[in-house]
């Protein structure tokens, strides 16, 4: 009798064994189809911004808002190197939303190029609707988005 309760446990053991590798590799797809999906939307996105691009690099003049509660702002880039973005009177540039934190992101010049970097921002920060984390390079056309306001830089 001891025998086939063994066994009973050795064969209750193993069928749990083989359901925990079920469902670890079943996660594993649904990670690896997420990741697909978010890599193929991010390429569509990034595709899309491609179209509306100006073909050769062009020269970003001015910041505006495209989208949101301050929509037509703008703002002449000039000479200056470096603009904090946010919610505070006392940003360069004040986007007038409740979803953006009081100092949002910093856009900075790196010789002729942009970057913007979040600065730790709630919502966070999109560039072609990617969340960015480190200071990510931006250009003509892009969509920059914090919180329910849609930034470009614009030629």
């Amino acid at each position: 009798m001891d025998s086939v309760v063994i066994l009973g446990l050795r064969i209750s053991i193993l069928a749990l064994l083989w359901v925990f590798i079920l469902v670890a590799l079943n996660a594993m797809r649904r990670d690896a189809n997420a990741a697909a999906a978010v890599s193929a939307t991010a390429s569509g996105v990034l595709a899309q911004a491609g179209e509306q691009a100006p073909r050769r690099r062009e020269t970003a003049r001015q910041i505006a808002i495209v989208e949101g509660p301050l929509q037509g702002s703008h703002m002449e880039l000039g000479t200056f190197e470096e603009f904090i973005l946010g919610r505070a009177n006392d940003c360069d540039f004040v986007t007038g939303d409740d979803y953006s934190s009081a100092q949002h992101s910093r856009l900075f010049r790196r010789g002729s190029q942009w970057f913007i970097e979040d600065l730790e921002s709630r919502n966070g920060t999109f560039v072609n609707g990617v969340r960015i984390d480190q200071p990510e390079r931006v250009e003509v056309g892009m969509d920059i988005k914090m919180g329910r306001t849609t930034l470009r830089l614009v030629a």
